[in-house]
C-alpha cells in the first residue's frame, strides 16, 4: 500500500528544501549517528531518511548500500504520517506492508522503527530509523535512544541552516559593500569632473573679464572650487569612509594647492602629528586649510615673497590647527566673523561645525590663524 501524502505536503517539501541537505555528500557526523543507532538498537540497517517528492533519500545509512529508493516502496513515507515513534514489529502482519516489494522480496524486511525528524512547527521531514530481517521489538532504552538521535540530527540540520543563512547574509553584506564602493568611486569621479569643469569655466571668464573687481571675484570663486576639489580628491584617495590619517591628508591637500600658488609663495610647509580623525571632521579641517592657504596666496605678500606654514598638533583633550604666513598682516580692525570676505565667513562656519574656536594674530610680520578644539 502506497502511503498517502502529508496533509501539508507543499509546506512540508518547502521546509525540507529550506535545509539544503538533499543530495549533499556523506558527512562523518551523520554517518556516526547511523553507526551508533545500529549498534545500540542491535539492527543490521540504520538510516537517516528524508522523504522527498517521488523518492526517499538517505543522508546516511548502514546496511543498505544505496542513497535513495522510490517513494512507492517507502516504509518511512508511512512513518511521517504518524506522531511520535512509529514501530512495526512484523511487517508481514501489517496490511500497509504485506505486499511491499521490500517485504515480499529482497531484502525481506520484517521489522521497522522510526523516530520523526520534525521541524519546530510540526512538519515531518523524514526519520531516523532501524530495520531488521526478523520480527522483533525495541526495549525502552533503545526507543529513548532512537528519539534522542532524531532530536540530535534535527539540531544538526537546524545548525547547518543557521550557518547557511549567516553565510548568505555575510556574502550579501560584502556584495553590498563592494557595490557601494563602486558607486562611491563613480560618484567621486563625476564630482571631480564637475568641479574641474566649473574651474575651467571660471578661468575662461577671468581671462575675458574687463573689470578688475569681477576678475578678482571670479578668481576667488575658482580658488574656492579648487579647494573643494582638493579636499574631495584627498578624501577619495584616502579610501576610508570612517577615519583619515590627518598628517598625510593635510600634506596632500597643501601639495595640490601649491601647484596653483603664485610666484610670491616660496613654499607651503606642513608640520603635522600622526593622528586619525573621522572623515567628516577631516573634511571640514581640509576646507579650512584650503581657504586660509589660498587667502594667503592672494593677500599675504604682494611684491614680496615667502612661505605659508600649516601645522597640526594634538593638545590635552583636543587639537590645534594653525595656518600662518610672514606677509604684510591683516588690515586694522579685521573681524573674521563680520568681514566682507566670503572665504572668512566660510572658515568661521566650518570652525563652528567643528565645535572649535578661531583666533587671529596679525602684525607687519605676518598673520596667524589658529583653530583649537577641545573635542
Amino acid at each position: 500500500m502506497k502511503a498517502q501524502l502529508h496533509q501539508a505536503e507543499d509546506r512540508r517539501l518547502a521546509a525540507l528544501r529550506s535545509y539544503d541537505i538533499l543530495d549533499t555528500p556523506r558527512e562523518a557526523e551523520f554517518d556516526d549517528v547511523v553507526k551508533v543507532v545500529s549498534a545500540i538498537c542491535d539492527a543490521p540497517i540504520s538510516v537517516i531518511n528524508l522523504i522527498d517528492d517521488g523518492r526517499q533519500w538517505f543522508k546516511a545509512e548502514v546496511g543498505l548500500g544505496v542513497r535513495e529508493t522510490p517513494i512507492d516502496s517507502s516504509l518511512c513515507a508511512h512513518a511521517i504520517l504518524q506522531p511520535g515513534l512509529f514501530i512495526v514489529p512484523d511487517t508481514t502482519l501489517d496490511r500497509r506492508f504485506t505486499d511491499n516489494p521490500l517485504v515480499t522480496g529482497d531484502p525481506h524486511l520484517r521489522f521497522y522503527a522510526g523516530a520523526l525528524l520534525q521541524t519546530s512547527d510540526g512538519l515531518p521531514l523524514g526519520t531516523v530509523c532501524v530495520l531488521d530481517y526478523k520480527p522483533r521489538e525495541l526495549d525502552e532504552t533503545q526507543k529513548a535512544f532512537l528519539r534522542l538521535m532524531a532530536d540530535q540530527v534535527m539540531k544538526a540540520l537546524e545548525l547547518r541552516k543557521l550557518v547557511a543563512v549567516e553565510r548568505a547574509g555575510r556574502l550579501k553584506a560584502e556584495l553590498i559593500v563592494e557595490e557601494n564602493r563602486i558607486l562611491a568611486r563613480e560618484g567621486d569621479h563625476r564630482v571631480m569632473n564637475s568641479l574641474q569643469l566649473v574651474q575651467s569655466v571660471l578661468s575662461l571668464q577671468m581671462r575675458s573679464a574687463a573689470n578688475d573687481d569681477v576678475r578678482d571675484n571670479l578668481e576667488s570663486a575658482r580658488n574656492r572650487v579648487l579647494a573643494i576639489a582638493s579636499v574631495h580628491k584627498e578624501l577619495h584617495l584616502g579610501g576610508s569612509l570612517e577615519d583619515i590619517e590627518i598628517a598625510a591628508f593635510l600634506r596632500r591637500i597643501c601639495s595640490s594647492l601649491q601647484e596653483t600658488a603664485p610666484a610670491s609663495i616660496t613654499a607651503v610647509n606642513v608640520t603635522a602629528a600622526d593622528l586619525m580623525m573621522r572623515s567628516d571632521l577631516a573634511s571640514a579641517m581640509g576646507l579650512i586649510v584650503a581657504e586660509l592657504v589660498t587667502n594667503s596666496f592672494k593677500h599675504a605678500y604682494g611684491a614680496r615673497s615667502g612661505p605659508v606654514d600649516v601645522s597640526f598638533n594634538p593638545t590635552p583633550g583636543g587639537w590645534s590647527l594653525c595656518v600662518a604666513d610672514q606677509g604684510h598682516g591683516l588690515p586694522a580692525g579685521f573681524d573674521a566673523a563680520k568681514g566682507s570676505s566670503v572665504g572668512m565667513r566660510v572658515v568661521t562656519a566650518l570652525v563652528r561645525r567643528l565645535d572649535a574656536e578661531l583666533s587671529i594674530d596679525s602684525s607687519a610680520g605676518g598673520s596667524r590663524f589658529t583653530v583649537t578644539s577641545k573635542v
